[in-house]
């Protein structure tokens, strides 16, 4: 058993339950999760605040500690560094700086938050390293989510991926721990405060929120991406124009071709290629991937518009970037009717679409159905430039 394991069985007051959660499935309650489904193999247990951990592996355990909401005045860096040491001394011992806070942008749902990180030293000289993240509520609270796991634990662990992914989507949605330990939202509907400033005037369990799949998105867009020669790192190659899909919760993701409602944000967790963060930067939106690179997409030309709930027009439009697949061919034709053709150099197919919001969908004989993400630019009845899943279509002159 790791030393992180042991200290964690050895802890048995206020706020042992996050301990206890580390130590495996054995110390935990089999209760349904205030916080929605739990990944494969993970469990919850209720005592002062909520804990998830998940199963053990070869690295050790991941646990993701939710106290109930608490009062904070002030900015929020202030009221995070002030308020999670605390708790974190309370459940594992004095922490310490592990790198610089990182900002969360803000979204429809939720104000900015940030991500603090902090080490712990235990007893047997190793370390418990963990991921902070918070931010305000109405009514001057400020709501905590920790990921704790052992220092040597890579960050690229399954487990720890998951944890984050879980935490973004709390984040995305203003999740509120009550003191009860049930859950409600504070999205832009239920942010009013009661008249003693305390509590929103509506709750609702987050499993019980209707959720439209668009809502959660910031934009779809296309930059540029350059490659480099190792070589000559002078050099840049010569650039691919690639699509991403920003989410309201500052997460990005290159290349991702489905339709928000058949888009899960876990099947691309944290860390996964392609993934990253966004933020506005002036009037453009900054990316930062995973494996270290960062773009620029100015925010006037890279961004699109959604359609309305029901959109046709006409116009042929030619492929200027993005990867082929068996209906995103190299030319589509659109009309009015809602009839397409989809071409390439060796094969024509007829079919239909329809669009609505951020989705396209195709039909075509002796194929299945397909749903893409989709975004347009230029007038609605002429659009000049479309986003068809993870491809990018220019007009092609009349």
């Amino acid at each position: 058993m790791s030393s992180f394991s042991q200290l964690a069985q050895s802890v048995a007051l206020a706020f042992s339950l996050a301990l206890a959660a580390v130590a495996g499935p054995a110390n935990a309650e089999q209760t349904a999760s205030p916080l929605g489904a739990l990944p494969p193999g993970w469990t919850l247990t209720l005592t002062d605040v909520v804990a998830l951990f998940s199963g053990p592996t070869p690295d050790g355990t991941v646990t993701i500690v939710a106290p109930p909401v608490i009062t904070a005045d002030g900015d929020t860096k202030a009221a995070i560094i002030e308020n999670a040491p605390a708790l974190i001394e309370d459940l594992f011992g004095e922490p310490r700086p592990a790198g610089d806070p990182t900002p969360l942008p803000a979204s429809d749902a939720v104000a900015p938050g940030l991500l603090v990180p902090l080490t712990v030293e235990l007893e047997d000289g190793s370390e418990a390293r963990f991921e902070v993240t918070g931010y305000p509520l109405p009514g001057r609270r400020l709501q905590l989510f920790l990921v704790a796991f052992p220092a040597t634990m890579p960050t690229t662990n399954p487990e720890v991926m998951r944890a984050r992914t879980l935490v973004d989507q709390w984040r995305a949605a203003a999740v509120i721990v009550n003191a009860d330990l049930t859950s409600q939202l504070a999205g832009p509907a239920e942010a009013r405060e009661s008249e003693d400033g305390t509590e929103p005037s509506a709750s609702t369990t987050a499993s019980e929120a209707p959720i439209n799949p668009d809502d959660r998105i910031e934009n779809i867009i296309y930059f540029l991406r350059f490659a480099f020669d190792g070589t000559n790192p002078s050099a840049a190659g010569e650039p691919s124009a690639v699509t991403a899909l920003l989410l309201k919760d500052g997460r990005v993701f290159e290349s991702e071709a489905r339709a928000p409602a058949d888009f899960d944000p876990a099947s691309r967790p944290p860390g996964s290629p392609g993934t990253g963060r966004w933020q506005r930067d002036g009037e453009a939106y900054a990316l930062a991937f995973a494996d270290g690179t960062q773009g620029t997409a100015v925010a006037a030309a890279a961004k699109t518009t959604p359609a309305a709930a029901s959109m046709a027009f006409n116009g042929r439009f030619l492929a200027a970037g993005g990867p082929p697949s068996d209906l995103l061919k190299s030319i589509i034709e659109f009309y009015p009717d809602g009839s397409l053709l989809l071409k390439d150099e060796t094969k024509t197919l007829s079919g239909s679409y329809a669009i609505s919001g951020r989705t396209i969908s195709f039909t075509a004989p002796n194929a299945p159905a397909a749903a893409f993400a989709f975004g347009y630019r230029g007038d609605v009845s002429a659009p000049t430039l479309l986003i068809v899943g993870n491809r990018i279509y220019e007009r092609a002159d009349d």
